[in-house]
């Protein structure tokens, strides 16, 4: 099976060519079903395919974060919204944090990032993002992205860099991805409601400082330190 992965796909053993050789080949005496054959060569090529992908591990330095949104249900003055909320996760130290919003677009996108921001005081070298819309307008050839012009405003604004994961590789991400699934257990749970949600927000970011319990800043040089206004790295 190992050589026919040479050869082009459309030449390659199907189950039932290997079935028709093998008894061929062996006749009577090979009493096997043409049902098990499949069976085997299913499974047979799962693992030939498991041992042919590869990846690096990830390297995650002080100063790196990754973004994304999760799905939550939120009460606000007695009405029930499906929303969604922002998470941040800093991978080297474990930390993270989140804000609630109404929908998944680039203001919230902003607005959320632009309120942990200030509320941590500092800002990340480098946030990984997946293709989100708000913040990618085009994903292009060889990896390339057509930002849209308010991310790239916002980027250059506060001084930080962004990547962007390759489509379809969660494990590019896993971090954030753990992550949205904790906060929402943790922060979200049961549903949350409340009066105002632009009071409730401030109160998710003092949530999460106090779970980590300033691990976020106490790394060294995590963060570059955020008083208003940041140069271009």
């Amino acid at each position: 099976m190992l050589e026919d992965l040479q050869a082009k796909p459309k030449q390659r053993h199907t189950a039932q060519r290997i079935f028709n050789r093998l008894k061929g080949l062996y006749g009577d005496k090979f009493n096997v079903s043409d049902r098990s054959v499949r069976k085997y060569v299913a499974q047979r090529r799962q693992e030939l395919a498991g041992e042919a992908e590869g990846y690096l591990p990830l390297d995650h330095p002080p100063g790196e974060a990754q973004v994304d949104f999760g799905e939550a249900q939120f009460i606000e003055k007695g009405i029930k919204y499906d929303g969604c909320y922002l998470n941040i996760s800093f991978p080297y130290s474990n930390g993270g944090y989140l804000q609630l919003f109404k929908a998944q677009n680039q203001e919230c996108l902003l607005e959320g990032l632009k309120n942990i921001f200030e509320h941590i005081g500092k800002v990340p070298v480098n946030i990984w993002f997946n293709n989100l819309s708000p913040a990618v307008k085009e994903i292009k050839k060889y990896g390339e992205r057509d930002l849209t012009k308010g991310f790239e405003r916002f980027m250059l604004h506060y001084g930080f860099c962004s990547d962007f994961c390759n489509p379809n590789s969660g494990h590019e991400k896993g971090h954030i991805e753990n992550k949205v699934g904790y906060n929402r257990r943790n922060f979200l749970v049961p549903i949350p409601e409340f009066d105002d949600i632009r009071e409730f927000n401030p109160e998710l970011l003092k949530s999460a400082t106090r779970t980590w319990n300033g691990t976020i800043t106490i790394n060294p040089e995590p963060l570059r330190n955020y008083l208003g206004k940041t140069k271009r790295p």
